[in-house]
């Protein structure tokens, strides 16, 4: 009989969670797992106040629909006055164009709109200021939005509205392994990924907003990080500036800032005791460099309550939030973090390492920090968004990148998005399975690189598929290759070269079509490089379920080639 858990229709998440234990041997099950691992790829849709697209029938839940801007001589006379660069002509230009805008403007406007309206007026000078400069006045224009009893407007979430049911799996899995590792569960969102933490909070929050499970946002920032450590808690505005980039978050979000002060007031013990307590602890999306700064400081020491985070009986993460949960110690070496690129990007320009423990990377070519982020996942690197961004050969190009020195890890894992990879972690053994709604990518270097010819290892496990984990290697459990469904049949591919394979996520369609017509080659092309995928006697096609990415694919050789 198929287990609840494969099919996801259960009657509860404890049951869910239940099931998903029941994959462990019977003499195993006396054993407590130490942790889980929900590793989700991102686009985790929700429904929210902010967008209804993701709501049932586009529901319009009441709450904060959007971020609210205004223009006056007061606040462009800030603007001038504060200005954070010494480029006086960008100060010049910038509040030249401002003024005439106030001229046109209304009393409020969307980011939409004040956008537009800078265009209109000089586009070219709105897309030659900084990140810096860009990101100040933004900041510095947004005004707070108030109900009528004075309180601030909070985005609101609704999950049982979500019209993506397999995001609310996802959610129900969070909530149900939070059950079974505690009788008086609690999770602490930290939305470090975020360029503005205060902004997210309210998102992550109501996300986590569980029955019978206490969830809070923990104020957990790259300024708060440096304030607690240097005991310069009353500098935090200051520190928002230099260290995130923020500018007048305290009138915008009070509530959030003030939850943040008194954090730090408390002292680094209380932090590292409240991380302690709970349950779970949720990474959220955004730039995984900006959440290792609040793990690790500038010389890459981490900070006192680092091991505290790494240790919960529950990790989730989501986008950035999974990226960042690479590294420790792996057979071959340290484990990286993926930061940066695509995979044209890097077949054309290969890998660069960031050596700065905290840098963020400028550059759009493959990037990665060769320190590692967390550490929860040891196993490779992680990547996100990862077949609807066809990501797979910039994985393989940073595993090459690695290997050339012969001192770190062979694998990469990549979650599609509104997919988990569930790692159980516990004495008897560690397992993996996948939830959620598409599929989770193993790229393997093979090392087998010729002179113009780099070849990978490809392998597509499927929602409900089971991973085991034995002698270094990950291979679809037995349990999931017998309960896959009979092959169907349906024609060959066509005889042609795909193109633009590096493109949306074709490549996986291909190898899915691939899977399903059980095909042994299949040949792709982007600009000058030619992908050949084929099939090995290490291979093997199981289709685990009828979805649409429901086709496991075991040991695909991809061959890279330039003509």
């Amino acid at each position: 009989m198929k287990p609840q858990f494969l099919s996801f229709k259960f009657p509860s998440e404890i049951a869910f969670v239940i099931a998903f234990f029941s994959l462990f041997p019977t003499h195993l099950l006396a054993k407590q797992s130490e942790q889980t691992l929900v590793l989700v790829g991102g686009a985790l849709t929700t429904c929210a106040s902010l967008s209804p697209k993701n709501c049932e029938k586009n529901t319009q839940i009441s709450g904060k629909i959007h971020t609210v801007f205004a223009l006056s001589h007061a606040k462009i006379s800030q603007i001038k006055q504060q200005w954070p660069s010494k480029n006086s002509q960008a100060k010049n230009n910038t509040i030249k164009n401002l003024a005439t805008m106030q001229a046109k403007s209304s009393p409020t406007l969307s980011k939409k709109e004040l956008l537009w309206l800078w265009r209109d007026i000089d586009s070219k000078q709105l897309n030659s200021l900084t990140d810096q400069e860009y990101n100040f006045v933004i900041d510095m224009l947004e005004v707070a939005q108030l109900q009528g009893d004075n309180t601030r407007l909070k985005e609101q979430v609704n999950t049982a509205l979500n019209s993506e049911s397999a995001a609310t799996d996802i959610l129900q899995f969070i909530s149900g392994s939070l059950k079974v590792k505690s009788t008086n569960p609690s999770i602490l969102a930290i939305t470090a990924s975020s360029r503005d933490p205060y902004e997210s909070a309210d998102f992550y929050e109501g996300l986590l907003r569980f029955p019978n499970i206490n969830s809070q946002w923990l104020a957990l920032t790259p300024a708060l990080a440096k304030a607690i450590t240097t005991n310069k808690c009353d500098d935090l505005n200051t520190l928002r500036h230099s260290e995130m980039g923020l500018y007048q978050r305290e009138h915008i979000y009070p509530d959030r800032t003030q939850a943040e002060y008194l954090l730090c007031k408390n002292g680094t013990d209380a932090l590292v005791q409240l991380i302690k307590n709970s349950t779970g602890v949720m990474f959220n999306g955004g730039d995984q460099s900006l959440t290792r700064k609040v793990l690790f400081d500038e010389n890459n020491q981490p900070y006192p309550w680092t091991k505290a985070l790494q240790s919960r009986p529950v990790v989730v993460g989501t986008s950035a939030g999974t990226a960042v949960q690479s590294g420790g110690q792996a057979h071959a070496g340290n484990v990286v973090m993926i930061t940066n690129g695509t995979s044209l990007s890097a077949l054309k320009e290969g890998a660069q390492a960031i050596d700065a423990p905290s840098e963020r990377s400028n550059s759009d070519g493959l990037t990665y920090n060769r320190f590692g982020g967390l550490g929860t996942f040891s196993y490779g690197v992680l990547d996100t968004h990862f077949s609807e961004r066809n990501r797979t050969l910039r994985l393989g190009t940073l595993l090459d990148d690695l290997n050339a020195n012969q001192d770190q890890p062979t694998f990469g894992f990549g979650v599609d998005e509104t997919t988990a990879l569930v790692v159980v972690k516990s004495e008897a053994g560690n397992l993996m399975t996948v939830i959620g709604k598409n599929g989770v990518v193993m790229v393997k270097s093979t090392g087998q690189t010729a002179a113009k010819t780099k070849t990978y290892s490809y392998s597509y496990w499927p929602v409900g598929s089971v991973i085991d984990i034995k002698n270094n290697d990950f291979t679809l459990s037995q349990r999931s290759i017998s309960q896959a469904l009979p092959a169907i049949k349906i024609p060959p591919l066509p005889v042609q070269r795909f193109g633009s394979i590096l493109t949306d996520a074709k490549l996986r369609s291909l190898t899915q079509a691939m899977c399903l017509s059980q095909e042994q080659t299949a040949v792709g092309q982007q600009g000058e490089f030619i992908i050949s995928l084929s099939t090995t006697p290490e291979s093997a096609y199981h289709r685990i379920s009828n979805a649409q990415y429901g086709c496991a694919v075991s040991n695909l050789e991809i061959a890279v080639s330039t003509f």
